[in-house]
């Protein structure tokens, strides 16, 4: 099936072939009378697509169901009861539209307490910019699933956030059943993205990076350092106050819900980080208890944080340009080339998808290791590479500037 815009007629046209009853292919055209958007016709046309390929009719918005009932009058065929029904009458299980489906997930005591919200609101975005809130849930089945990461995939998408995507929607399926408004989890039936394909492995020099922060804006770069010396996720710095830094113990505190693995964590400051402290503390805001300020004296945005790396990087000409979310690997590996402990290590910059292990939950680690740890650590140890691993490639990149 086929989405089609006539510019003789300026009206969409959905297209599709179906076997006839004679056993040959036809080739079937439905002309969208009153749709105007893409928008709109692309909703009917998905609408349409598995209300005929699974011979239910039951589900379909008023909109669909006179286009489902015009093409049948079309081409003579005999309407099924559930078209026969007058336009605008839909039962209770009509009722549970995309929209709603996921209101309900998100109230879930379950999806309040263990997870990120935001990270929710986000993939769902994108859930409801594909399917539209008023699209019913029984009609996403196993191919609608794997038509909508293709689609992902096109857009752009990584292999991660498609697979972060699938398993939101597979949550909210999860709580559908357990309230006995589904009966199945059409997710499970399929597989999730190779994330292996577009796998990133990257070492930044010291170098590099100063090159980098030194075509950065003035405000961008103690973020960047402070970034670089911790390897803390980026919101997490953005986000960081005063209270969670203490200069006299050398270490920044965060609380569970402000990291992505929903546990508190320390996080050692180096002594060349002290410095960037104490100079950023000198102008402090009277309205924003915040440690870092963009150029208006305001809390930054990622957006423009990374606008700025991104210009950067661009300028000084990179074959292959690192990421802000580069910085995380470029401490594990200096963390890992200083001669770190890897649990320690683990327990500072913290893994959102990974589960403690046996060894770690019996491990006790005190400041005074996280402190010994961060005064061990050397920030100068090789030269740039980047590796990237596209699909069927297994070359490396190295890039200096």
């Amino acid at each position: 099936m086929s989405l089609q815009f006539r510019t003789d007629t300026g009206k969409w046209r959905v297209r599709f072939k179906r076997t006839g009853p004679d056993g040959k292919l036809e080739d079937i055209r439905v002309t969208l009378e009153n749709v105007s958007s893409e928008r709109a016709a692309r909703k009917v046309e998905r609408a349409l697509m598995a209300a005929i390929k699974y011979k239910d009719y039951r589900y379909l918005d008023d909109e669909s169901r006179r286009v489902c009932i015009q093409l049948f009058n079309n081409r003579g065929w005999t309407l099924p009861p559930a078209l026969i029904t007058s336009v605008g009458h839909r039962g209770s299980a009509e009722e549970l539209t995309l929209l709603k489906a996921i209101e309900y997930c998100q109230s879930d005591p379950e999806v309040l307490t263990l997870t990120d919200p935001s990270r929710y609101e986000q993939c769902f975005a994108h859930i409801l910019s594909y399917w539209g809130p008023d699209f019913p849930v029984p009609y996403i089945r196993v191919r609608q699933i794997k038509e909508y990461m293709l689609d992902r995939k096109k857009q752009g998408a990584a292999n991660a956030t498609i697979n972060r995507e699938r398993s939101v929607l597979s949550k909210m399926f999860k709580v559908l059943m357990q309230a006995d408004l589904v009966e199945r989890n059409p997710v499970r039936e399929t597989g999730p993205a190779d994330e292996r394909e577009g796998q990133r492995d990257v070492y930044l020099s010291f170098d590099d990076f100063s090159k980098i922060v030194a075509e950065c804006p003035a405000w961008t770069r103690p973020i960047l350092r402070c970034l670089y010396f911790t390897g803390m996720r980026r919101k997490e710095v953005l986000d960081l106050t005063w209270e969670q830094v203490n200069l006299k113990t050398r270490l920044i505190v965060l609380g569970s819900g402000q990291t992505k693995e929903r546990r508190s964590k320390r996080v050692p400051i180096h002594r060349l980080l002290v410095r960037i402290f104490e100079e950023v503390g000198k102008l402090r805001s009277l309205l924003y208890n915040h440690v870092f300020l963009n150029g208006d004296g305001r809390p930054p945005h990622e957006d423009s944080l990374t606008r700025a790396w991104r210009n950067a990087v661009k300028s000084l000409g990179f074959t292959a340009r690192p990421t802000i979310h580069d910085l995380r690997h470029c401490w594990q590996t200096n963390a890992m080339r200083s001669g770190v402990h890897p649990l320690i290590a683990d327990a500072i910059v913290g893994h959102g998808d990974r589960k403690k292990t046996v060894q770690s939950l019996y491990l006790s680690i005190s400041d005074a290791d996280l402190l010994n740890a961060i005064d061990r650590m050397k920030f100068d140890k090789g030269e740039t590479e980047i590796f990237v691993k596209a699909q069927g490639s297994k070359g490396k990149t190295e890039i200096s500037t």
